[in-house]
């Protein structure tokens, strides 16, 4: 992606040097501004960059139970720019690694939860308009069906491992029957603002806690312990005690709603039954595919098999 005219013409930003891409959409450069993070936006995408601004701006007063990326305005003062081809967004680069969740120590994780919280905690007087997670539509027949059509092609492109395929596919049929209904209740506590995003592939450790948090646009307003429930995966049930870790050091900034956590529950399996695009990635036979259907495969199955563990650990057991 070359990002040159771009920098030049709303930042007035010159010499600059590609680094390196970051991911699809983010670009490493130099400059005589120092090292950047260019987030490359498409048209269709714009709302989405000024979305990703205004919630970094919001969140740009300093507080030390939390780190986020450092915007950069344009030369006229804006939050980023429009492009003739869509738009990008400029921050600081942070020199930092990200770490597997497996590699995330029990004090990184309870950082992680107080750091969690202290951005909940920011953002309940962000006023910007986002998606809301009740507004959501997922049609449980049509989900039934494109279950039923990914089995077919599957095994088709891979008989000798129809029988993982089936298991996989079979478990997300049943926590979608099981969970469906269920998961499509309107929440009955408040839909705030929320990262929808937070794991492993967006925090970044460079030495000292609290790790940045990375990647805002996919921002949406939710119940607060949607997020705890979805971020955790299946942390409960293969590291208890770092799951116990992070959701302890959500609780020392912030209480949890247990209604809240009841339906949480509920949305996050239904939205693991109804998650496809490692499959078809895969099928698509997209580079890097394999490893990401890999990892969903194993989380899914885990959740499937631990629903009621994991309902223990939420104390939501008994409803």
């Amino acid at each position: 992606m070359n990002v040159t005219a771009p920098l030049a013409e709303h930042y007035a930003i010159c010499a600059v040097t590609h680094l390196g891409e970051a991911s699809e959409n983010v670009v490493h450069v130099g400059s005589d501004a120092g090292e950047l993070a260019v987030k490359v936006f498409a048209a269709a995408d714009s709302e989405t960059a000024g979305r990703e601004a205004a919630l970094l701006l919001a969140l740009a007063p300093p507080d030390a139970r939390y780190r986020v990326q450092t915007l950069v305005p344009t030369s006229g003062g804006e939050l980023f720019a429009h492009t003739s081809d869509g738009a990008i967004l400029v921050t600081r680069w942070h020199q930092a690694e990200k770490k597997a969740y497996t590699s995330i120590v029990e004090a990184e994780w309870r950082v992680l939860g107080s750091e969690l919280a202290a951005l909940h905690t920011r953002l309940d007087d962000f006023t910007g308009t986002l998606p809301r997670a009740s507004e959501i539509v997922i049609d449980l027949d049509a989900e039934r069906a494109a279950i039923e059509a990914a089995r077919s092609r599957a095994t088709a492109k891979d008989p000798a491992r129809a029988p993982i395929f089936c298991r996989y596919l079979d478990a997300r049929r049943s926590l979608l029957d099981a969970r469906g209904a269920r998961g499509l209740r309107a929440p009955t506590v408040p839909e705030l603002p929320i990262h929808n995003d937070y794991n492993q592939h967006n925090y970044l450790f460079d030495g000292r806690l609290p790790p940045i948090i990375l990647d805002w646009e996919g921002a949406i307003a939710a119940p607060r312990e949607y997020e705890v429930v979805r971020c955790m995966n299946h942390l409960p049930l293969v590291a208890a005690a770092h799951a116990s870790a992070f959701v302890s050091g959500y609780r020392s900034v912030r209480d949890l709603d247990p209604i809240g956590l009841r339906w949480a529950v509920d949305r996050s399996l239904l939205e693991h039954a109804v998650k496809s695009w490692p499959l078809e990635r895969w099928l698509a036979g997209l580079p890097g595919a394999e490893r990401a259907l890999a990892g969903s495969m194993e989380v899914l199955q885990a959740l499937h098999d631990g629903v009621a563990a994991l309902e223990r650990f939420f104390g939501v057991e008994a409803s």
